[in-house]
């Protein structure tokens, strides 16, 4: 199998148009996500006793929403759905978006063959064949959110490993990274709203505080809607994005959010 190129040069001017059609805030489900390859989910096993409908395990940990950064490729269009294949360099995964409105339309239009994307959805189905259904779609337009997916899958494998005394290495092998990532530096790019992208570097800022880094549960919304001043709605908002990027997590609720990155 072919790895797709993760190199900057492929984010496009017509890319980075695409992602004008989807919003951030509209990363359903975005706060309560696993960061996944998909040679961790081709290795998940059902939990219980493998019933239909049973929730995957990955690290031993049930997974429910999950998020995953990669090339689209075969996207097909019907009147109630958009399927595609998901290729990340380490495996492929077909994926069904359903389309039930106009923003749904919207959303699945801006996305085309060759294009780089993340991805929130669910895995559902057999041990044998899974099926994966697409919640939200969104182009990526920055090299860095690439990166910093596979870091953040790399730090959750180490978090739910390292207390079951798992080897790194027995779950998330070299071959679990496309290993482009290990060469391709990535240029810094801003977005389009410069007002916005302050706003997320400054929530970001944060969260990575050394105090909120060595917090066990990290630092909940009303917090940084106190230090900044700043509506609420808004706030969410960076969070949504931050999340959605791989740059914090959340950690006991929906509202505690933390650093994925600690160095």
């Amino acid at each position: 199998m072919s790895q797709p190129d993760f190199s900057p040069s492929q984010f496009s001017q017509s890319q980075n148009a695409a992602a004008d059609a989807t919003a951030p805030s509209k990363m359903r489900g975005a706060s309560s996500t696993t960061p996944l390859t998909v040679k961790q989910i081709a290795d998940a096993h059902q939990s219980a006793n493998g019933d239909k409908g049973a929730p995957f395990v990955v690290d031993g940990v049930e997974t429910a929403n999950i998020r995953l950064v990669g090339m689209v490729n075969g996207k097909a269009e019907r009147t109630t759905d958009v399927s595609f294949t998901l290729d990340d360099g380490t495996g492929r995964l077909d994926f069904i978006r359903w389309v039930n409105d106009a923003s749904d339309s919207s959303e699945t239009a801006a996305i085309q063959n060759g294009m780089y994307i993340s991805v929130i959805g669910s895995i559902k189905g057999l041990q044998e064949r899974k099926r994966a259904t697409a919640f939200s779609i969104r182009p990526v337009t920055d090299f860095n959110e690439v990166m910093l997916h596979f870091i953040q899958c790399v730090r959750m494998h180490i978090e739910n490993t390292k207390s079951k005394g798992v080897s790194v290495s027995n779950g998330f092998s070299e071959s679990s990274t496309p290993t482009s990532l290990k060469s391709n530096p990535a240029p810094m790019t801003s977005g389009a709203n410069g007002n916005d992208t302050d706003l997320n570097t400054h929530v970001l800022n944060i969260f990575r505080e050394p105090a909120n880094i060595e917090s066990e549960h990290g630092v909940h919304i009303d917090e940084v809607v106190k230090r900044l001043k700043l509506p609420e709605e808004k706030i969410k908002e960076a969070i949504v994005y931050n999340v959605d990027v791989g740059h914090i997590y959340s950690t006991i609720d929906d509202f505690h959010f933390k650093s994925a990155l600690t160095d």
